[in-house]
């Protein structure tokens, strides 16, 4: 009942305004995370008279509480997103925002586990009202427990590629991310596949499909987003199958856009080069890059398996039935 009556509550107030700048956060499960986004977020967020819709992919009354009691704060609203898969909260949010915010000219996503740095929110418009591109994208830096491992230390956890502000060929995630209106004249919407949303890419896929069109991609490298690695996710096993899960989806959004001859080629050879660079930096004793090709092995053997048709599960999980 609550969840109800504060949504419609905050849609009535939130239609009598013109934003231009809407800021989207997906949820799943992550309410202590997504609190403490939030308390850095909003006041960026009032200054810059921009619109946070949350949409939770979990549906639980305690993320409707914390935005209902944030409503004071900010311009925010909470979307119910009953359909699960990241590409299904991601496209859901985006609809969300059109109908709350007609008048849109940027939408920034972020997810639910980010932490924004001082004036982010500003560094990033002007950045974007600057360069005007179809996509922005920003550096996503990890923030890792004092105990992580070398390969954790190696790995996307820790930081991303990152490049001179300015045009780019490719972006890293959709967290940090964002999108121009004028890209809706170049894709039709939904922006992100639904096929996608259990296992990951569809923000990959974006940009490729983005770069086809002739569409610019830019990057920010002042506009940072801090991002905390739960300990979990940095075991050797974890870290491997994360860089195995992500070829597996990136093998055959490549295969499509560039054609499977081509895919197939970059595998064995990315396969064969990472391999025999762990062995050589291992025997010479540089760790670091020998940890580092350890991952991009584990990365092609994904793509291999890609390839092969195997598919992943990482954000929908099977739930036990319970009785």
């Amino acid at each position: 009942m609550y969840r109800a009556q504060c949504y419609k509550g905050l849609v009535v107030e939130l239609h009598t305004t013109k934003h231009r700048v809407v800021v989207l956060i997906p949820t799943f499960r992550r309410i202590v995370l997504l609190t403490e986004l939030l308390h850095g977020l909003i006041p960026q967020a009032r200054e810059a008279g921009a619109l946070i819709i949350v949409g939770d992919n979990a549906c639980e009354a305690s993320v409707a509480q914390l935005i209902g009691d944030r409503s004071a704060d900010a311009a925010i609203a909470y979307l119910e997103v009953p359909a699960r898969g990241v590409s299904q909260v991601r496209n859901a949010l985006i609809a969300e925002a059109i109908k709350l915010a007609p008048d849109w000219q940027w939408i920034l996503m972020l997810d639910d586990d980010g932490q924004v740095t001082p004036g982010w929110l500003n560094t990033v418009l002007q950045c974007a009202q600057s360069h005007n591109p179809d996509l922005l994208g920003g550096p996503v830096i990890g923030i890792l427990p004092p105990n992580a491992g070398r390969l954790a230390r190696n790995s996307v956890f820790a930081e991303r590629t990152r490049w001179p502000t300015g045009p780019v060929k490719m972006l890293n995630t959709t967290q940090n991310l964002v999108i121009n209106r004028a890209l809706l004249d170049r894709l039709p919407l939904p922006l992100f596949k639904n096929h996608l949303g259990a296992s990951g890419g569809e923000d990959y896929d974006l940009f490729r499909r983005v770069a086809q069109a002739k569409g610019s991609l830019v990057w920010c490298d002042e506009a940072v987003i801090l991002e905390p690695a739960p300990a979990e996710r940095l075991t050797t096993p974890a870290l491997l199958h994360r860089y195995y899960s992500t070829g597996i989806y990136m093998a055959p959004i490549d295969a499509g856009y560039d054609g499977w001859p081509s895919g197939i080629e970059l595998m064995l050879k990315g396969l064969t080069a990472s391999t025999i660079s762990c062995l050589l930096q291992s025997l010479t004793g540089r760790f670091d890059r020998a940890a580092r090709s350890l991952l991009m092995s584990a990365h092609y053997a994904g793509r291999f398996a890609g390839l092969l048709g195997m598919r992943s599960a990482r954000y929908v999980k099977k739930e036990k039935k319970t009785s």
